[in-house]
C-alpha cells in the first residue's frame, strides 16, 4: 500500500514524497523506447497560482551519485507520448493545467542492476501534487515506461516481464518517478530493490529548485 510522508505546506503544496511497493503481480508498462520527440501540447484553462514556465534542468541528474553513474539523459517536450506514460497518466496530465517537459535518465550501480528516472515539470503544483498522488494510490499500475539502456553501458535490454519497483516524489512544479529493476531482470527482493532506489530518487529529488 502507498505510504504519503513529508508533505510539507508553504503559499500552496511545495514539498512531497510517496511510496510505491511492487507487489507480485504486476501491470504492463508502456512499451520501452530510447527515444523522445515532438513538441509539447499545452491544455487546461490558466491557473490562479503562479505556473512554471521552463523545465527542470537536467544538471539535477548528477554523474555520480552514492553509488550510482548516469549513462544516459535526455529531454521530451512532450509529456504525454505513448512511448513516454501510459493512457492513466497520460490522461492525467491532459486534464491539469499542462505539463512542459519531461527530463529522463538512466542509472546504473556497482552490481549493474538498472534505474529509470523520469521527472515532469508541471505548470501548476497542485497539479503535480494531485499526479503523483494519484499514480501512488495503486502500486502495481506502472505508467511510465521502462527506457532501453544505451549502447555501451554494459546493461541488458531486460525483458518486459522482468521485476520491477517504482517510487515518486516532488518538488515544487517537479514529480520524480523512480523505477529499479535487478541486472538479471528477476523477480523477488523487491523490498531490497527499493531500498537501493530510494536513495538516488531522494538525491534527485533534493536538487531540485537548488
Amino acid at each position: 500500500m502507498a505510504v504519503l510522508g513529508g508533505l510539507a505546506v508553504a503559499a500552496g503544496l511545495v514539498a512531497y514524497l510517496a511510496w510505491s511497493a511492487h507487489p507480485v503481480g504486476q501491470t504492463a508498462a508502456p512499451a520501452p523506447t530510447a527515444t523522445a520527440h515532438a513538441p509539447a501540447a499545452r491544455s487546461g484553462a490558466p491557473s490562479t497560482m503562479t505556473l512554471a514556465t521552463a523545465t527542470v534542468p537536467l544538471s539535477v541528474f548528477p554523474d555520480q551519485v552514492q553509488g550510482f553513474t548516469r549513462v544516459a539523459e535526455t529531454t521530451n517536450p512532450k509529456c504525454t507520448g505513448a512511448d513516454t506514460v501510459g493512457p492513466t497518466l497520460a490522461g492525467l496530465i491532459t486534464q491539469s493545467h499542462g505539463c512542459l517537459g519531461v527530463d529522463l535518465a538512466y542509472y546504473k550501480d556497482a552490481d549493474n542492476n538498472e534505474y529509470n528516472l523520469a521527472l515532469f515539470t508541471m505548470k501548476d503544483p497542485v497539479d503535480a501534487v494531485h499526479v503523483t498522488m494519484a499514480l501512488s494510490a495503486d502500486p502495481t499500475d506502472f505508467q511510465v515506461a521502462v527506457q532501453l539502456p544505451p549502447d555501451g553501458s554494459g546493461l541488458r535490454a531486460l525483458p518486459a516481464d522482468s521485476g520491477l519497483v517504482q517510487q515518486f516524489a516532488g518538488m515544487g512544479n517537479a514529480m520524480l518517478v523512480g523505477m529499479a529493476q535487478w541486472s538479471d531482470g528477476h523477480s523477488g527482493d523487491f523490498q531490497h530493490l527499493e531500498d537501493r532506489l530510494a536513495p538516488l530518487v531522494n538525491a534527485v529529488i533534493g536538487r531540485v529548485h537548488n
